[in-house]
């Protein structure tokens, strides 16, 4: 007999799918252990309405989590095989019937093909069958849902998961099975339908750093805590193999030591940013970065790799953008040199290695151009213009216009500098960028003001930069959304 385990928590939209694909098997001898989580969106009730098929339904008041699931499901196994199905994936008709059948092998693990389901196609498993050792074990390795594992083995070798772990138990519990075993068989059939249309799924946006960290850790501790020389090594492979992956450096892996810095973003408190969200696709298609750093605000629907709340209480912008810069750069996580985005720039081409500074003119030129727009008249922005030119003369220093609406590099040590020499100075770009004496190169400003603007003259730039009405409803604001259509992890 083969016994199926499935976690439930609030799973509601799609367990019936799941239930239902083990209610229509053509082999109906499986036991189905359901455990259900503490959920509270309705799965519950779903999970009682199949007890008239069999299935052994078990409600947990506190939801303590998948693994914690599994491992209760474990005591109640009855099969002399047994396996695991995810609440919101589905079973081929046959998959009971193969299982049964395929076990005259007996191997201690099967593994079996899936169907990726993604909203608008779906995408078919490339299998080899035959035998695999730890040295060259098949894709999709490490899940347990695609697994089918002699129930005695597991039993004998006291596999479980572990319940701490927010990411990767998985991984953990497959690595202690195929070592203890010594491999896995590969099934040719393709019996598990694994589907992508739950935004809540972890694999689908709830990374973070620390949970892909706490793998890490897991699979160090198992290597240093191994006897055996050969599956010590392995999992240090293992570690270094996911720090190199794509995945893993997304969220930083082995970017410090290559140069690359983590992006800074000093953000409003608001309920929604559009711009933002486009910001960020195009950052993740175009830059090498190490972290994205959210200080101030965070917008709902988004998720930085970390977010540092700041205060921003009766405080006028230029305050607020002054508060945040020195709460980065007294936060000694970032690192050392860290990227300064505001929420409208859009990177539009791969970031050239060596990207020199940039700067428009000189600030008096600034001040002119300004007041002449102003009919020769001061605004708020030309008084604070010339108290800051005003600034660095006294400190005998240039007057260079940093302020091009384009990402700047800033060394947190010396902005830490320019702020406490100068403590009554609005931070501006072109203060630090004086005061360190940057240099770069004179380019026109990127910010595009019109909601009618020639989207031809941008097609070659690097970065753009965008007014709120040039954004919302310009001929700019349309390129961009149509350049950067494809969600950014940052996005739920």
């Amino acid at each position: 007999m083969i016994s199926v385990i499935v976690p439930v928590y609030n799973k509601a939209p799609f367990l019936r799918r799941c239930l239902d694909s083990l209610v229509n098997q053509s082999d109906k001898s499986a036991q189905v252990v359901i455990v259900d989580d503490g959920s509270t969106d309705g799965s519950s009730a779903i999970c009682d309405e199949y007890k008239k098929h069999g299935f052994e339904i078990y409600h947990r008041k506190k939801n303590s989590g998948v693994s914690s699931a599994r491992n209760f499901g474990l005591k109640k196994v009855k099969g002399n095989y047994l396996t695991f199905l995810d609440a919101d994936d589905a079973y081929t008709l046959d998959a009971v019937d193969v299982m049964t059948r395929i076990t005259r092998h007996d191997f201690n693990i099967y593994q079996f093909g899936q169907y990726r389901c993604h909203p608008l196609n779906q995408v078919k498993d490339n299998i080899r069958k035959g035998f695999y050792r730890p040295e060259e074990l098949p894709r999709r390795w490490a899940m347990v849902w695609n697994k089918l594992f002699k129930t005695e083995f597991v039993k004998e070798n006291g596999l479980k998961f572990q319940e701490k772990m927010q990411f990767g138990e998985d991984e953990i519990f497959s690595a202690q099975a195929i070592l203890a075993n010594g491999g896995l068989y590969q099934a040719p059939q393709t019996l598990i339908f694994h589907y992508f249309d739950d935004k809540k799924s972890l694999c689908r946006g709830e990374l973070s750093l620390p949970r892909l960290q706490n793998l890490l850790d897991k699979l160090k501790d198992l290597g240093d805590a191994e006897e055996d020389e050969a599956k010590k090594i392995w999992y240090y492979k293992k570690i270094e193999a996911h720090k190199n992956s794509t995945l893993f450096r997304r969220f930083g892996f082995n970017r410090v030591a290559n140069g690359q810095h983590d992006i800074v973003y000093f953000l409003k408190n608001t309920t929604a940013n559009e711009e933002l969200r486009y910001s960020l696709r195009s950052v993740e298609e175009n830059w090498e970065y190490n972290r994205v750093v959210f200080y101030g605000g965070c917008p709902k629907g988004i998720k930085p790799d970390v977010h540092v709340r700041v205060s921003q209480t009766e405080r006028s912008k230029w305050e607020r953008v002054r508060g945040m810069m020195l709460a980065a750069c007294q936060n000694d996580a970032l690192t050392e040199n860290f990227w300064l985005f505001n929420d409208d720039f859009f990177i539009m081409q791969p970031m050239p290695e060596n990207m020199p500074a940039q700067y428009n003119g000189t600030l008096e030129a600034q001040i002119e151009r300004v007041e002449a727009r102003h009919n020769g008249e001061r605004t708020d922005y030309t008084s604070r213009l010339r108290h800051l030119v005003m600034t660095l003369k006294e400190a005998k220093k240039g007057t260079i216009n940093y302020s091009v609406h384009k990402p700047m590099l800033i060394n947190r040590k010396k902005m830490l500098e320019v702020l406490e020499k100068f403590p009554d100075e609005p931070m501006q770009r072109a203060l630090y960028g004086n005061y360190w004496e940057v240099g770069g190169v004179n380019h026109s400003d990127m910010k595009v003001m019109l909601e009618n603007y020639n989207v031809d003259k941008v097609k070659n730039w690097p970065f753009l930069s965008t007014s709120d009405d040039s954004f919302k409803n310009g001929t700019i604001g349309e390129y961009i959304r149509n350049r950067f259509k494809t969600k950014s992890r940052f996005e739920e």
